[in-house]
C-alpha cells in the first residue's frame, strides 16, 4: 500500500510538472505560459536562476521566430522546507515569441555563481487559430487579416479586414486592440466596428483602406488584441471596489505580404472617374464671387489627388478643403471628390479647363477626363478690361492664349489703316510717361510740403487729444462686407466663426435678407486684417 502510494505521488508530481511547464535543472529551470496554444497567441518563457552572480544568454530566436518584449528582474524567495527557512536570491530573463507550428525551446546555458548550468528543452504545439481543441481560457479566440488583393499597383485601393473571432462561451472580460503599423500606405478606416454572428462565436470585423505609395514587396505586419480573462486564482476584492482581477494574453494575425507594382504610365489617378464641374452664375457684378464646384466621382480611391489650382491674372481665387467620401458597393470602392472655389473680379475672366490623366488597372488603358472651360461676363468693372484666361494648375488649359498687343510687337503697325496714331496705345503711353517726367520735381515740392503741413496737424491734434483716453480694439474701424469677405475667406478652414459669416456675407452679396452683427462683423475681420493697427 504504501509503494502505491509512493508511486501515485510520483506520478502526480510528474504530471503537475508538464503541465505547469515548471523544468528544473538544478538552480536554473525554464517556465512557460502555456505548452499548447493557438496559431498567433504568445507564449511568454522565463529563465529563472538562483544565485547571487547570474549571467544569462544572448537570445534572438526561438526557432524562426524572433522574440519580443526582453526583460530582466529579480526577486528574494524564502522557503520553508522540513522546519527551516530559507532564502535564495532569483534572477530572471523574460521574453514573449509567437509561433506559427509546433516548435522546440532549446536548452540555455546559464553561468550562475562561476558554475555553467542548463536548462532543459521545452515543446510547444500550436493548433489552428479559433479551433476548439485550442487549450487554456483562450480556447476558441482567434485573430485573422486578409486583403481583397495581393497584387496592385501603386495608388490602386486595397481593403484591408481584421476579423476578431470570439467564442460565445468564453470568459473573455476585455479586449484591447492594437492595428498593424502600416508603413509605405495611406490608410483610412472604412467605418467603425461591425459585429456579426457566426455558429458559436461572435465576429468584430473592422476595415481599413489603403494606397501604396510605393513598388515593391511590402510588408503589413501582424494587428494584436490583448485579452483579459477573469483570473480565478487572483485573491478577490470582496467589495467591489477595484474591479474584476484579470490575467492578460496577447493574441496576433499572420502579416501580408502585397506585391505593389509601378504604374507604367504618369498618372494622376487610378481607377476608373469622372470629373464635372459647374458655377452658379456666368454673369456677376464687379467684385461678387463665383462659386465654383468641381466634382470627381467613380470607382477608386481619391484620398490622397492633390488639389487642382488655377492661377487667372487678375482673378482672386479662394478655396475651401476637399471634402472625399468613400464606400464600399459589393467587393468595389466608391469615391466622391468635391471642392468649392470663389473667383473675384473686376473684369471677364474664362475659367481654364482642367484634365487629369487617370490609369484604369483593369483594363490597363490610360484616358483624359475634362472638366470643360467656362467663360464668366462680369459687368460695372473696368470698361476697357478684355477677357482674361489663365491656367490650371493640375491640368492642361483648353483656353486660347493671349494675344500679343500688336503695339508692343510693333509700334508702328498699330497705326489704323489711314496712317493716323489715334489707335496707337504705345504712342500715347510714351507720351503720358514724358508728361509725368516733366511734372516730377512739382510732384517731389509738394509732396514735401503736404509731409510738413500733416507733421504740424499731428502734432496739434497730439496736444488736444493727450490727455484723452485712446480707443482701441476692433471696434475702431468699419469694414465693408465685401471687403471683409476677402479677409475672412482664406479663414474658414481654421476658424468656424469666420465660416459661418462668410457664409452671411454670400448670402447678402446673393441678395438674401439677413441678420448682421456687425459688432461681430468688425471684430472678425479686425482680428484677421494685417493691415489694421489698433
Amino acid at each position: 500500500m504504501k509503494n502505491s502510494r509512493q508511486t501515485l505521488w510520483k506520478r502526480g508530481g510528474i504530471l503537475f510538472l508538464l503541465l505547469g511547464t515548471l523544468l528544473w535543472a538544478g538552480s536554473v529551470r525554464t517556465q512557460v505560459s502555456s505548452t499548447r496554444v493557438s496559431r498567433g497567441q504568445s507564449v511568454t518563457v522565463k529563465i529563472i536562476a538562483e544565485g547571487s552572480k547570474v549571467r544569462f544568454p544572448s537570445i534572438a530566436k526561438i526557432g524562426n521566430y524572433p522574440i519580443e518584449n526582453l526583460r530582466r528582474s529579480s526577486k528574494l524567495e524564502t522557503r520553508f522546507i522540513n522546519g527551516k527557512f530559507s532564502s535564495k536570491q532569483q534572477r530572471i530573463l523574460s521574453f514573449d515569441f509567437y509561433p506559427d507550428k509546433k516548435v522546440t525551446i532549446p536548452p540555455f546555458k546559464v553561468e550562475v555563481d562561476g558554475k555553467t548550468l542548463q536548462t532543459q528543452p521545452v515543446d510547444v504545439d500550436v493548433v489552428a487559430a479559433g479551433s476548439a481543441a485550442t487549450a487554456g481560457p483562450v480556447a476558441g479566440f482567434a485573430l485573422r487579416m486578409h486583403a481583397d488583393k495581393k497584387k496592385l499597383y501603386v495608388g490602386e485601393p486595397l481593403i484591408l479586414t481584421v476579423d476578431a473571432v470570439e467564442p460565445l462561451n468564453g470568459s473573455i472580460v476585455q479586449m484591447q486592440y492594437s492595428p498593424p503599423q502600416f508603413k509605405d500606405f495611406f490608410v483610412k478606416p472604412l467605418g467603425g466596428e461591425k459585429q456579426l454572428r457566426q455558429g458559436n462565436a461572435t465576429i468584430h470585423e473592422l476595415r481599413y483602406l489603403l494606397i501604396p505609395n510605393r513598388p515593391g514587396k511590402l510588408q503589413i505586419p501582424p494587428a494584436q488584441v490583448r485579452i483579459g480573462i477573469r483570473d480565478l486564482q487572483a485573491v478577490g476584492d470582496p467589495f467591489g471596489i477595484f474591479g474584476t482581477p484579470l490575467k492578460w494574453y496577447s493574441i496576433r494575425s499572420r502579416p501580408l505580404s502585397i506585391d505593389v507594382r509601378p504604374l507604367p504610365v504618369a498618372a494622376d489617378l487610378v481607377g476608373n472617374f469622372t470629373m464635372e464641374a459647374h458655377v452658379d452664375k456666368k454673369r456677376v457684378p464687379a467684385n461678387k464671387p463665383v462659386n465654383y464646384i468641381l466634382t470627381i466621382r467613380g470607382e477608386g480611391s481619391l484620398e490622397d489627388l492633390p488639389d487642382p489650382s488655377f492661377d487667372i491674372p487678375g482673378v482672386t481665387v479662394y478655396s475651401d478643403a476637399a471634402e472625399v467620401k468613400s464606400r464600399l458597393v459589393g467587393d468595389k470602392l466608391e469615391s466622391v471628390w468635391r471642392k468649392s472655389y470663389a473667383f473675384i473680379s473686376d473684369r471677364d475672366f474664362t475659367i481654364p479647363a482642367l484634365t487629369l490623366k487617370e490609369f484604369d488597372p483593369q483594363s490597363g488603358k490610360v484616358k483624359k477626363i475634362t472638366a470643360p472651360a467656362i467663360a464668366v461676363h462680369v459687368t460695372g468693372g473696368s470698361a476697357s478690361a478684355p477677357a482674361r484666361t489663365g491656367r490650371a494648375a493640375a491640368g492642361t488649359s483648353r483656353a486660347p492664349a493671349a494675344a500679343v498687343s500688336a503695339a508692343t510687337a510693333a509700334p508702328h503697325r498699330a497705326a489704323d489703316r489711314n496712317g493716323s496714331l489715334l489707335t496707337d496705345e504705345a504712342y500715347y503711353a510714351r507720351k503720358a510717361y514724358e508728361e509725368k517726367a516733366a511734372r516730377l520735381p512739382w510732384y517731389l515740392a509738394g509732396a514735401f510740403a503736404a509731409g510738413i503741413a500733416l507733421a504740424a496737424l499731428f502734432c496739434l491734434l497730439y496736444r488736444k487729444f493727450a490727455g484723452r483716453p485712446r480707443r482701441r480694439g476692433p471696434t475702431g474701424r468699419h469694414y465693408k462686407p465685401q471687403e471683409a469677405l476677402k479677409i475672412l475667406y482664406p479663414h474658414i478652414n481654421e476658424d468656424p466663426e469666420a465660416e459661418a459669416m462668410v457664409r452671411l456675407l454670400y448670402r447678402l452679396e446673393n441678395g438674401e435678407t439677413v441678420e448682421l452683427d456687425r459688432k461681430a462683423l468688425d471684430r472678425l475681420a479686425a482680428k484677421y486684417d494685417r493691415s489694421f493697427r489698433s
